[in-house]
């Protein structure tokens, strides 16, 4: 089997503002990779899909530079076009960035073909460990016009309507500071009541004082983690945060290399991953960070795209969690996916054993906002 041809689209689309400590997301966005082979079997992978604010736009020209090194390529050898178009390439590219993002896609879309190929799933190709995983909502952003109320009301409807067994709220915010983010911690408590893990997200916005400062005052709320505190480069910082605190670190979903999570298990700086496949360069590169972790008794929770992401966050034991986006995050995003994934009566999600990734794009939705 060969590659015969490479595409790419971007689509765009208006939604409600939210944001996190130091970000505002604005349009839906979403970059297509297809890969076609000369047995006229496709692949299809992307980037995207969920709170993005990368610029996809600039894909497309990563994808039109890899594409003369994919053609005539086996598909299936997705370890040796990672290397040719990943490890081989840093002195031109560089190790990470819109080209590992983009690198990211082919290789989903490479195992999207492998699976359709084998007529197996890739949960069930990466080793299929778990069968279903307990999904936590991501939400509890910043928005216009959202107060304590609000972020209550959601809360209970994600548990209500949703089954949530778990939630994740945004902290960090320069503009309001720890004291009003502490009263939304505390009003997220009360809304959840005592049985429902709470996280919470700070997505780089803090320095190390203010996230020892935050860990101090989380701690009577019983917070399950506390994400991204720090940039994600300062090891020593993650070090220092977690032994000061209980409360679970957790890091990662930026993480554009092996390399970076051998760094952060050397530095004892989280325990928990949030592996992200759309951008540490795909399945393959996912797999041996979460087997890394497993080996360190380090937790996996990957981040990102659900339909995406759900077959490594039950790949392999030490799987915890998988990132649920609601539609109040994106109100399009039911229609988006075929078929659609929701968490089952008791927060869990059944693993899907259709081959490949298991999920389309719904192009006759998609088709409306091509860039």
């Amino acid at each position: 089997m060969k590659i015969i041809d490479v595409t790419s689209e971007v689509f765009e689309w208006e939604r409600p503002g939210i944001w996190n400590g130091n970000h505002f997301y604005g349009p839906g966005k979403l970059h297509k990779v297809t890969i076609y082979t000369d047995e006229g079997i496709t692949g299809t992978g992307w980037n995207g899909g969920t709170a993005a604010e990368r610029p996809l736009h600039l894909m497309p020209g990563y994808v039109e530079y890899f594409k003369p090194l994919l053609i005539d390529q086996n598909p299936t050898n997705t370890k040796k076009i990672l290397t040719d178009l990943g490890t081989n390439m840093i002195k031109i590219l560089g190790p990470a960035g819109l080209n590992t993002q983009v690198l990211s896609a082919i290789n989903i879309a490479c195992w999207d073909i492998k699976g359709k190929i084998e007529n197996l799933s890739i949960h069930q190709m990466l080793g299929g460990e778990q069968k279903r995983i307990r999904s936590y909502i991501a939400g509890g952003y910043y928005a216009k016009g959202k107060g304590i109320k609000e972020l209550q009301n959601e809360l209970q409807y994600n548990i209500n309507e949703l089954h949530a067994t778990a939630v994740k709220i945004k902290i960090g915010s320069q503009e309001t500071g720890i004291a009003n983010d502490i009263k939304r911690v505390e009003a997220s408590r009360i809304a959840i009541g005592p049985d429902i893990k709470l996280m919470v997200d700070a997505n780089c916005a803090l320095n190390l004082k203010q996230a020892l400062e935050f860990a101090k005052e989380l701690e009577p709320y019983d917070i399950f983690w506390f994400e991204e505190p720090l940039n994600i480069y300062d090891y020593e910082g993650h070090r220092i945060l977690s032994e000061s605190t209980e409360i679970e670190i957790a890091t990662g979903e930026n993480g554009y290399t092996k390399e970076h999570f051998q760094n952060l298990i050397t530095n004892n700086a989280a325990s928990i991953f949030n592996v992200d496949v759309t951008i540490c360069g795909g399945y393959d590169i996912g797999l041996e960070i979460s087997k890394m972790a497993e080996t360190n008794k380090i937790l996996i929770a990957p981040h990102g795209c659900q339909e995406l992401q759900l077959p490594l966050a039950a790949a392999t034991k030490n799987g915890i969690f998988l990132e649920y986006y609601p539609t109040e995050v994106d109100p399009i995003r039911t229609e988006m996916f075929l078929p659609a994934l929701r968490p089952e009566n008791d927060g869990f999600v059944t693993l899907p054993t259709r081959p490949g990734i298991g999920f389309e794009l719904n192009m006759d939705l998609l088709n409306k906002y091509k860039v």
